[in-house]
């Protein structure tokens, strides 16, 4: 075996070979093998020869189109650095790592080099980086099957929101996840090191959440499991954390106890450290027969002595290491500048990547707010029925195209990580009419029925993040008329449990179309997947809207199951939690009754876009009031300090003055009037600013006519 594997590392020294451009895939395993064994290097802490070893090994493959294994040199390379304690070479050869797995275009190793990247960074004390690193991992996870890799940045990522962020809610989801990945590989506690760092942070958190009990039954089982692999250095850990919490509860009784466990692990651990030095020592006695018979007390000097010259060897060593941090102290201020001119650069260029976004976001938003209210308000007037189909193919449209830039929109905040949950007040059963309502059109093209089986026993009023539902439901409902003609879609939504403080909805969109074979069941949630029908027949779109919906449901906190028989249909379902709102005194008042509130009202129109004054005075109109329209800042100002006005409906995007400007030079002159953010910009995007500054609310369009009224019967003054 020996022979081989030198036989082996001759190969890769071999001065002929190190320019080679191809790796001839018989190769291939030997190489993995000289990998495999400088990763038993550097667990033996044998790091020179790791090193030594990595760039022989890179001096042979690098250049040729085998990436991953290059990856996986660089990364022995980086391992062996970092426990070196060098921060720069451990960091540059991580991230030629990820680079060359990328260009290998293997997930799983994307995975696992971020995760790497995450413990290098957390080695250095940089926290925040690398939890950065850890949820990067994570999002590559969802793009591969379940593996154990996917574990390892759940758990790390856990821990350091439970220890460092105190975030320990947060941190819980990640070890609950990571728990959840490992029963679903069936891995067993046993065999899977991990277990032991998720149930001390399992412990940490909910003795940090005043769970007790709970708390106790995680550190138990992390002893445990510690006592049964002899972990003993894991023991003394959860001793350590477990005297820490216990001081700072200031429950001195359980400290004292759990100080007394740790000293005695601890002095088992010196014991062992002091056994295993004395059978090195002895081994060395037993060359001749005779010298077995030494004294005890020779012995005891030798080892006494070994000590003493471990303690001298390691104090030499922390002098000349200081001696080199002053040395380099200039290099490492340099390089700090460096670091942060860099980062400078990144945090510009992330600022202009949002701007733009936001932006384009605007100006798509907008002139579909003005195509959609239009063709609206016409259908509402007596218009020549020949043209009424022509008007309701204009109005689908505009919404279709309004629901595939909310897609992309959605998936640049997912790979950017900026998706959060935005909890509002919402009537549910509203909510889906509107919806139903607004996918007519496409339901006649297709003639297909749709049926609404609502349980009634859900509370009118619910919270939660009524947009990512409503594009849910909009992505589900859609693609369920592409897939079925002449057919029956039902829409079910029924109460699971009602507690105190939550409401749990059951969400199912059924079909009986054409279904999705079991074998492309897997697929049809990935990013810019076609499926195609079995009557040979081409579905056409983005391959988004499955996709979002799996990342929407996901957010919110739950998982999108799929059940689907070819030719008897498909059904996709989910539940969500919702807070429980409990009812006001007040009657929420029908449009008739808001309509009475505000008849007198008059309303000033400010927008830079002649076709969104002309969209929102017909709205108005419609309803009987009264309103006028400028197309900047400065004349809504003008106008404000000549005529009365009740409620303005501010546009925040113009030129020169924008509306959160201008609202605040109306405040210098006038607080009661009412003002209203209308806008085509995201909820993200303007809840906060809208909040922070002098407005009294916003709507966002496109909008539901009803929704614009009601609230503006409950803003206006």
């Amino acid at each position: 075996m020996k022979s081989t594997f030198y036989g082996i590392i001759f190969l890769i020294s071999s001065p002929w070979l190190l320019h080679a451009q191809e790796i001839p895939d018989k190769e291939v395993d030997s190489i993995n093998t000289v990998l495999l064994y400088i990763n038993e290097l550097n667990n033996k802490s044998e790091y020179g020869n790791a090193i030594a070893l990595s760039k022989e090994t890179l001096d042979y493959i690098e250049g040729s189109n085998k990436y991953e294994l290059i990856g996986k040199a660089y990364n022995g390379l980086a391992f062996s650095y970092a426990e070196l304690k060098d921060k720069d070479k451990a960091f540059e050869y991580s991230f030629k790592a990820r680079d060359y797995f990328v260009k290998s275009k293997d997930t799983l190793s994307i995975v696992m080099i971020y995760n790497d990247i995450g413990v290098t960074y957390e080695d250095f004390n940089m926290i925040d980086e690398a939890n950065l690193a850890f949820k990067q991992s994570l999002n590559f996870a969802e793009f591969t099957k379940p593996h154990r890799y996917h574990i390892y940045p759940s758990t790390n990522l856990g821990k350091n929101l439970i220890v460092y962020n105190k975030n320990y809610e947060k941190g819980l989801k990640y070890l609950y996840k990571a728990v959840y990945t490992s029963n679903a590989l069936g891995l067993d506690e046993k065999t899977d090191h991990s277990y032991g760092e998720i149930y001390l942070s399992f412990g940490y958190a909910f003795h940090k959440l005043k769970r007790f009990e709970d708390s106790e039954i995680y550190f138990q089982k992390a002893i445990d499991l510690a006592n049964t692999e002899k972990y003993l250095h894991s023991i003394e850990e959860i001793y350590s954390k477990r005297t820490k919490l216990y001081k700072e509860d200031e429950n001195y009784k359980e400290a004292l106890y759990m100080m007394d466990k740790y000293i005695e692990i601890k002095d088992s651990i010196i014991k062992l450290d002091n056994m295993s030095l004395t059978k090195d020592i002895e081994a060395k006695y037993k060359v001749k027969e005779s010298e077995e018979k030494l004294s005890y007390l020779t012995k005891e000097k030798t080892i006494k002595e070994a000590q003493l010259s471990k303690s001298y060897n390691y104090n030499i060593a922390l002098v000349l290491l200081s001696g080199l941090l002053l040395l380099t102290a200039y290099l490492i201020t340099k390089r700090n500048r460096q670091l942060k001119q860099a980062k400078d650069i990144a945090e510009h260029l992330s600022s202009v990547k949002s701007d733009f976004y936001s932006e384009i976001s605007h100006e798509l938003r907008t002139p579909l707010y003005a195509v959609v209210e239009l063709s609206s308000i016409l259908l509402r007037e007596n218009v020549d029925i020949k043209h009424q189909e022509y008007l309701e193919s204009l109005k689908f449209s505009g919404n279709h195209l309004l629901a595939l830039i909310n897609n992309v929109l959605q998936l640049n905040k997912v790979e950017s990580g900026k998706m959060r949950a935005e909890i509002l007040n919402f009537d549910l059963k509203l909510l889906i009419t509107n919806i139903i309502e607004s996918l007519e059109y496409a339901l006649r093209s297709s003639n297909n029925k749709i049926h609404l089986k609502y349980d009634d026993t859900i509370p009118n009023t619910i919270g939660g993040d009524s947009l990512k539902l409503s594009q849910v439901l909009i992505n589900l409902i859609s693609n369920a008329i592409k897939f079925t003609n002449n057919g029956n879609i039902t829409v079910e939504m029924s109460l699971i449990s009602n507690d105190n403080d939550l409401v749990r909805i059951h969400f199912n969109v059924v079909d009986d179309g054409a279904g999705i074979p079991e074998e492309k069941q897997s697929q049809v949630f990935e990013d810019f997947y076609q499926e195609r029908s079995s009557k040979d027949q081409t579905h056409k779109g983005t391959g988004l809207g499955l996709s979002i919906v799996k990342r929407l449901v996901s957010v919110m906190g739950s998982n999108v199951l799929l059940k689907s028989e070819i030719d008897k249909g498909s059904s996709f379902s989910f539940s969500l939690d919702f807070n429980k709102i409990i009812a006001s005194n007040k009657v929420s008042l029908e449009l008739e009754e808001q309509l009475e509130k505000i008849k007198d009202c008059k309303f000033l129109i400010v927008d830079d876009n002649k076709i969104n004054q002309l969209v929102t005075t017909k709205v108005l109109n419609n309803y009987n009031l009264k309103s006028a329209a400028v197309e900047n800042g400065a004349k809504a100002i003008e106008q404000i300090k000549t005529e009365n006005f009740d409620c303005i409906l501010m546009d925040l995007h113009m030129p020169e003055l924008d509306g959160y400007e201008t609202t605040k030079l109306i405040r210098a002159f006038n607080k009661q009037i009412t003002i209203i953010a209308l806008t085509a910009a995201s909820l993200e995007e303007v809840e906060d600013k809208v909040k922070n500054s002098e407005m009294d609310g916003f709507v966002l369009k496109p909008y539901f006519n009803k929704d614009l009224i009601a609230t503006l019967s409950e803003l206006v003054k």
